[in-house]
């Protein structure tokens, strides 16, 4: 790395830890204040902040790998964690969270099931899962930063001592150095900190992200580019798992060649995923710090606003990722080293292609990503420690001074704990496929019912979490033995696995709750008239009509249509700059039609529809 390229790094990471230090004082307030920014920051501001935490650095590797493996059909892969989620956030998720009017996404959980021991248990359970996601998410970053800042920091000439240290080891050193700086602004700023740094973060990847695809189109030859796939898709170290004359097709095939390949019956995955990230729209946020974003904007009209913006925000990181892929496919087929992995492309590339000055502000923008994830877990998953549990059952009669000084401790655990559990993987493949494949698929059901059907109790959503957690734990003690028993492999299919546990999740919440009493009629009642879900609401709706027959829900009709134009608009909007990327003209020109288009239709029906910006005050009843 250039000095000048180490001074633009410098510079950056700098004024970031000033903001969070400037922020500190007002962070302090109160708990809303720290963890909310006191719903006082504009929607945009929230919704650029909630795309750049999307944008993480370890993510973006492992998009990178998928790309270089599957080509454009990588896209369909990214259904496993929901990549469209955005459609869903501006057609109606977006205001039915922020009509509840809570801080977290525990505390919602008393607000649909009731004060009771019922709504206690849902809450208690939402915790958890929360607290388990976000911690090992944090692990599974640390795992990304490791292999990215082993590219760059030269420890080794740093401490000497080091010289006998593997590379992994080396990586490990890496991601915790990066951690610690990232952690002191995040620990001290809360969420108006963590905001307001986002914001910059977002404007800075962008502009670093856009000038890397503008490289990557570029520096593109189809030759180069067609003899590096043919050249990787074969032998046993193969990366490119793909036929390379279907790498540019969007059109999934049924089976790839390479039958050792964990997505062999590629169509099945396809098909899985698809559904999985389908389900989670409907589901909303599970447990992460999306769910407190959308808590802290302003208004329902806002918290649509910002699902918008949200997804919008999002684009640059697709042409980004497949303009690296590009440059890695020719890169690493030129390279002498045995069994590349796929995983470092993308520091590979910024390490080895981009020009001085470029290299700096590349790397100040994907560690602005990371920084922004990060800071975004360790946030949320603080909150629902120090909010939910802390608060709740251990201190609930201390001041608000103390609170947030235990949240800045609670903050320091999490990430401790995040490291500890990226000792246990080097692959960021395996974490993810963990995380929002298997344990994401375990708890699907149950979050989806909550908004959908009247009757499940929180006992039965409690049941379908515990049940789901519990089996995605064993499930990783049984993978292996299993799948070996079974021929297929080191792991057993996600086509398998992913239906398995949340058919088992579902039915153990169905079962609990048909087993129990339903919430009662007072919690059910203000959860509809506030939210105004859709699904099987029918005794509900019946009682408000009896008791106030000049009640009117919105019509959802309007949000489903609002949906489907979303999902083809955002999908559009990711897919067409790629393709630009790749100088594949005709695919780029439907797709930039079909945004057009859909740029239309919303603005004369979604925006139109927009209700007035009312503020929703906090939801400070006995329900909390």
């Amino acid at each position: 790395m250039s000095v000048v390229d180490l001074a633009i790094l410098v510079a950056y990471v700098g004024a970031v830890l000033t903001i969070g230090f400037w922020v500190k004082r007002r962070a302090s307030k109160g708990l809303e204040s720290y963890f909310l920014g006191g719903r006082e920051l504009p929607w945009w501001m929230i919704a650029m902040s909630g795309s750049s935490s999307y944008f993480d650095i370890t993510g973006t590797m492992w998009i990178v790998s998928m790309f270089v493996a599957y080509g454009f059909n990588g896209f369909w892969i990214q259904w496993m964690w929901g990549f469209l989620i955005a459609a869903f956030y501006l057609a109606y998720m977006g205001k039915w969270i922020r009509r509840s009017g809570v801080i977290t996404g525990s505390e919602w959980m008393v607000y649909r099931f009731g004060p009771s021991r019922s709504g206690d248990m849902a809450r208690l359970a939402y915790t958890t899962f929360a607290v388990l996601t976000l911690t090992t998410f944090i692990g599974y970053t640390a795992v990304g930063m490791g292999k990215f800042g082993g590219q760059f920091l030269p420890v080794k000439e740093w401490l000497p001592v080091l010289a006998d240290w593997s590379p992994g080891n080396v990586d490990r050193l890496c991601a915790v150095l990066i951690i610690g700086v990232t952690g002191a602004y995040v620990v001290v700023g809360g969420f108006t900190g963590l905001t307001i740094v986002e914001f910059v973060q977002t404007i800075v990847l962008t502009t670093g992200a856009a000038m890397i695809a503008v490289l990557g189109f570029a520096a593109f030859d189809e030759q180069l580019v067609s003899g590096a796939l043919t050249k990787l898709a074969e032998g046993a170290d193969r990366i490119v798992q793909v036929n390379p004359a279907q790498w540019y097709s969007l059109l999934p095939p049924w089976r790839i060649e390479n039958q050792a390949n964990a997505y062999a019956l590629f169509g099945a995955v396809v098909i899985t995923f698809l559904m999985k990230g389908l389900l989670l729209g409907l589901s909303g946020p599970e447990q992460l710090y999306d769910f407190q974003k959308f808590l802290a904007t302003r208004s329902t009209r806002e918290a649509s606003l910002a699902g918008m913006l949200w997804g919008i925000c999002h684009t640059v990181r697709f042409p980004m990722a497949m303009a690296i892929t590009i440059m890695g496919l020719v890169a690493v087929a030129g390279s002498t080293e045995a069994g590349f992995d796929a995983e470092k492309v993308l520091p590979y590339v910024i390490a080895h292609k981009l020009p001085p000055v470029l290299k700096g502000i590349a790397l100040a923008a994907l560690i602005s990503a990371f920084m922004a994830t990060f800071g975004a877990m360790v946030n949320g998953s603080a909150s629902y420690l120090i909010r939910d549990i802390y608060q709740r059952y251990l201190n609930p009669s201390a001041s608000t001074r103390h609170y947030v000084r235990a949240s800045y401790l609670a903050s320091v655990l999490m990430i401790l704990i995040g490291i500890a559990i990226s000792f246990m993987s080097d692959s960021i493949g395996t974490m993810i496929t963990w995380i929002l494949g298997f344990l994401g698929s375990a708890v699907l059901i149950p979050n989806v019912l909550r908004w959908y059907w009247w009757r499940v109790t929180g006992y039965g959503f409690a049941a379908g979490m515990w049940t789901g957690m519990v089996l995605s734990l064993i499930q990783t003690a049984v993978d292996g033995p299993i799948a070996r028993h079974m021929g297929w492999g080191q792991t057993v299919p996600v086509y398998y696995v992913i239906p398995v546990l949340a058919s088992a999740s579902a039915i153990a919440c169905v079962a609990a709750t048909l087993l129990t009493r339903p919430p009662d009629m007072e919690t059910l009642t203000h959860f509809y008239r506030t939210t105004q879900p859709a699904g099987c609401w029918g005794p509900v709706v019946e009682h408000i009509r009896q008791t106030d027959p000049g009640f009117r829900k919105e019509p959802f009709a309007a949000d489903i249509a609002a949906l489907v134009v979303g999902l083809f608009w955002l999908g559009a909007m990711y897919v067409g700059p790629s393709y630009l990327v790749a100088r594949q003209w005709l695919p780029a020109v439907i797709c930039a039609v079909i945004v057009a288009i859909g740029s239309v239709v919303l603005a004369r029906g979604w925006y139109r529809r927009l209700e007035s910006g009312k503020s929703c005050p906090a939801n400070n009843g006995a329900a909390l």
